[in-house]
């Protein structure tokens, strides 16, 4: 389905409607002082691996924009923006509380006036198909929190209920696997890397992802 290459992926640093409990999805919400300093943090750890990325990719929304140049001051390697890559066009969902909008964050039902999962997935897909293809790898993915949602959904994989922001994977291609070709990997700090299970057989996750 996609191109089993090696590549990291991050969510974006907390952010203003992180903190508030508010819907951001295709909103431009600005990273807060807490996320600026997370992003800081991956700067040391990305800087610190053995292989480290050759380019990174993020979103055009300002708060991966922003966490993926606070990253790249530490490594220094190529920037690219791809709107394919970005959150979950939420809609009418947009700027209202989780609670108000707990259908989509649990179910994935399509919001109003914005777009299905199923469209997300197609989207996802195009724009790691084509980064993967495109660049030496390792990339870094600099993206969002349903962005892991949508990886596990293209293989119709669910997923937990929760990628904290700033927080470092790397997918290591596993091509014998047949339901998913890579091992995830998490990188806790700058000497701590263990292997993780983050998408599991049966239904895509019904728990809150956004």
């Amino acid at each position: 389905m996609l191109p089993a290459k090696h590549f990291y992926m991050i969510r974006h640093g907390e952010t203003e409607a992180n903190k508030a409990e508010i819907m951001a999805g295709s909103m431009d919400s600005p990273l807060t002082e807490k996320g600026r300093a997370q992003a800081k943090v991956v700067q040391s750890i990305v800087k610190a691996l053995d292989i480290k990325p050759k380019v990174i990719v993020h979103s055009h929304l300002s708060r991966a924009r922003d966490t993926a140049m606070i990253i790249n001051e530490g490594i220094n390697v190529p920037l690219y923006e791809d709107k394919d890559v970005a959150e979950l066009h939420a809609g009418d969902w947009e700027g209202v509380s989780y609670d108000e909008c707990r259908e989509l964050l649990k179910g994935w039902a399509t919001p109003p006036n914005g777009e299905s999962f199923a469209q997300f997935c197609k989207r996802l897909q195009r724009g790691k198909t084509h980064n993967l293809n495109k660049h030496d790898t390792p990339i870094l993915i600099v993206c969002h929190g349903g962005v892991f949602r949508g990886l596990g959904g293209i293989y119709n994989l669910r997923t937990p209920a929760i990628f904290k922001n700033c927080h470092l994977y790397e997918f290591k291609p596993a091509p014998n696997d047949k339901h998913f070709p890579w091992e995830v990997w998490t990188h806790e700090d700058e000497q701590t890397r263990e292997k993780c299970t983050i998408f599991h057989d049966s239904e895509v996750s019904k728990e809150p992802m956004l």
